[in-house]
């Protein structure tokens, strides 16, 4: 679902690049979680996956396309059918109730008000918060917006899932209860995860662990 190839950064002016030569692969139904120092380039690699930034080398696919050879137009399109995003800032539009919140993404697609409503409930009954579908963001707490950022990342059935920093902004016991969630979420529906995370025990619950490392990506999945 996911296959990167010799990938390079460098930003101008820079004394090194962020990252070159990585290479690793995501089948449909598997979670990567990526680790590492602060400031090792987890975030733009991550960005560079989602086509928010431009690769000074190297190959990104998605299915059969080779994301760097898009044009924006047709960059947005793809990460508007094919992507879901969980961010640690949740981004749940306060003057949206929850079921339009999820309901975007298919909204975005041109999908029908009453289909996108119906799956958006769907999603919604999914992620524990099926009674709740009216009720404004600003009576949830941090754990019920991520459930429902998970629930929207997934209600357009994307083939890949970005998680960035997921559960960084919960409790640990919210952060484990919203972790098996996303994580379960992503396997169901089939697509490819790659999560990234500064944290060893969140990581351990991917299938694959990989450590991004000056000198390049390492996988590290049975000391984790």
């Amino acid at each position: 679902m996911l296959n990167i190839t010799a990938l390079s950064k460098r930003y101008p002016n820079a004394a090194r690049p962020v990252f070159s030569g990585l290479g690793f692969s995501v089948a449909a139904g598997e979670i990567v979680a990526l680790i590492g120092e602060s400031g090792v380039g987890k975030s733009t690699l991550l960005n560079c996956i989602a086509g928010l930034e431009a690769i000074d080398g190297g190959t990104i696919r998605v299915g059969d396309t080779p994301i760097e050879r898009l044009d924006d137009d047709a960059m947005a399109r793809l990460r508007r059918s094919h992507f879901g995003f969980v961010f640690q800032a949740f981004h749940i539009l306060p003057h949206l109730d929850l079921l339009q919140n999820v309901a975007l993404p298919l909204w975005l697609l041109g999908t029908a008000e009453a289909d996108a409503a119906r799956r958006a409930r769907e999603m919604l009954a999914r992620v524990g918060l099926g009674a709740r579908a009216t009720d404004p963001p600003q009576q949830l707490s941090g754990g019920e917006l991520q459930r429902v950022a998970i629930a929207r990342a997934l209600v357009h059935r994307p083939h890949l899932v970005l998680a960035d920093e997921p559960t960084g902004n919960l409790d640990p016991g919210r952060a484990s209860e919203v972790l098996d969630l996303l994580l379960g979420q992503i396997r169901d529906s089939r697509a490819a995860g790659v999560m990234v995370t500064h944290s060893r025990s969140a990581a351990a619950r991917a299938d694959r662990v990989l450590e991004l490392r000056a000198d390049g990506l390492h996988d590290i999945t049975e000391r984790t």
